[in-house]
């Protein structure tokens, strides 16, 4: 497949895109907790722009989504680039499991794990070590305990939005 034919999209979808972005930027300013293990609505702008964008534009979201917010909201610590990474690979493991397939629990349950795994308690965790200077293993300690209870929380929020949502999906 094309580079040219992966990156076409259209007006509609663009705008589509834009409105999704603009979403999870807002949700993901409704969070508690401390930087180290904030809990927060984010994730469910991740699993619409993987459910509704695929890999290539649900990654480009997710990466524009964390610049606008950076520069609209600024970073507790300042702006790092890693975090647009974690913003990046949330989307594109949501879309590896979601986009253009039938909603099913396993997917939903397989495409959590691996976002809490990979990006929140592996990625993230590296950014607070590199960035604040964190003994790594204290950090992951301490975000253990978020990481074991709110993936399954955001299962079922995922599951009943992928529900609502999946009746609107966007025409090719």
């Amino acid at each position: 497949m094309s580079v040219k034919k992966i990156l076409r999209t259209n007006l509609q979808q663009m705008i589509f895109l834009g409105i999704v972005v603009a979403m999870k930027i807002i949700l993901g300013q409704f969070s508690i907790g401390p930087i180290t293990v904030k809990v927060g609505l984010g994730f469910i702008g991740s699993v619409l722009l993987g459910y509704f964008f695929g890999p290539v534009w649900g990654t480009i979201g997710g990466g524009i989504s964390d610049l606008v917010s950076s520069a609209i909201f600024g970073n507790q610590g300042g702006f790092f680039i890693g975090f647009t990474l974690t913003a990046m690979a949330g989307p594109l493991i949501y879309a590896l499991f979601l986009y253009d397939k039938p909603v099913k629990i396993w997917r939903i349950i397989a495409s959590t794990i691996l976002v809490t795994l990979i990006v929140n308690i592996g990625m993230n965790t590296l950014w607070l070590h590199i960035m604040y200077n964190l003994d790594f293993k204290a950090a992951l300690i301490q975000r253990l305990p978020k990481e074991t209870i709110v993936p399954w929380i955001q299962m079922v929020v995922i599951y009943f939005v992928l529900q609502a949502v999946s009746r609107v999906k966007v025409k090719k």
